[in-house]
């Protein structure tokens, strides 16, 4: 289908300005803060409360959000923001994760992992790894169910969201119960497809996420399944998965390719590709008015996922 009418004018939007590849980081950050601004406040919950998750090299802040009655029916959501590894925060995902908990009726921590450049890989990782391993042992504290955790993230987090849920194959610091993969980049050496059709004009360029990576990952082997979870040989066991593709979003099909790998090695998988949208479109909230739906969807597939129903198994 067509891009979305909201979808085209932000892209429009967009146009009149600088991309955050072409200013300096801080700069980036700070314009990104400001746009997160126009995100919208997202859903009612009950409470929030700010949290600092230990993590070999300190501490890293995270957000605990509350649903309204509670939300011990659910394992909790340990969420991972996008921005490239470089940029955004608490606040990007902030609406978003309020949506998450309203709608979903579980506990989401919201975690601040370190960004690059100033820690690149593996800082990132080391921090997610961290907070999984600390939500695992405080899950009950928080007044969340069990039992184990789920992940999930957009965009960069979640390709941490993914490596975490790999990783918990191979520990028994915490179990991963499924994962929630929104618009994530699975494989950053993925060059086809989607990446060549939609590489400029569609919101965020692939120039745009090759400058993330540089300054993510430098000098690093992309095809290390710790940097692209889609290259690991082995995919038996990861934990469920619903892996959220956008129509126009250069990632798309490197993340549908995944979605089959899973479903392939035996993994349940729920793939939903939200027609008409671009990438990280769950994210933008009120920058974006005909995307609430799609979180709606998100939602409905995720619980039916964590149910085990019949929509578990369709990528």
């Amino acid at each position: 289908m067509p891009l979305l009418p909201g979808v085209q004018r932000l892209i429009d939007m967009a146009a009149d300005g600088p991309s955050l590849a072409d200013i300096p980081i801080q700069q980036a950050r700070l314009q990104l803060d400001t746009l997160a601004a126009s995100f919208g406040t997202g859903d009612r919950v009950g409470s929030t409360s700010d949290v600092d998750i230990p993590t070999p090299s300190g501490t890293v802040p995270a957000r605990v959000y509350h649903p309204e009655g509670g939300g011990a029916d659910l394992p909790p959501l340990l969420y991972f923001h996008g921005g490239g590894w470089s940029v955004g925060g608490l606040n990007t995902s902030d609406a978003l994760c309020r949506k998450l908990t309203a709608r979903s009726g579980g506990v989401v921590v919201n975690v601040d992992y370190r960004l690059a450049p100033e820690n690149p890989y593996p800082a990132a990782v080391e921090d997610a790894l961290a907070a999984a391993a600390w939500l695992s042992r405080n899950a009950a504290d928080l007044n969340a169910g069990g039992p184990g955790i789920l992940v999930g993230g957009d965009s960069a987090g979640g390709n941490l969201a993914a490596v975490v849920a790999q990783a918990s194959r191979s520990t028994d610091e915490f179990t991963v119960r499924a994962q929630l993969l929104i618009c994530a980049p699975v494989n950053l050496a993925d060059r086809r497809g989607s990446y060549v059709e939609f590489a400029k004009g569609y919101f965020v360029s692939t120039s745009e996420f090759e400058h993330w990576i540089s300054l993510y990952a430098p000098g690093q082997d992309l095809s290390a399944p710790q940097l692209s979870p889609a290259a690991a040989t082995e995919l038996a066991g990861t934990p469920a998965a619903l892996i959220v593709t956008a129509e126009y979003d250069p990632l798309r099909d490197a993340g549908e390719e995944y979605a089959r790998a899973l479903q392939a090695a035996g993994v349940d998988v729920s793939l939903l590709r939200v027609a008409g949208q671009v990438h990280d479109f769950p994210v933008l909230g009120d920058l974006i008015p005909e995307g609430d739906a799609g979180v709606d969807d998100i939602v409905a597939r995720w619980r039916t996922l964590l149910a085990g129903g019949p929509e578990a198994n369709s990528a």
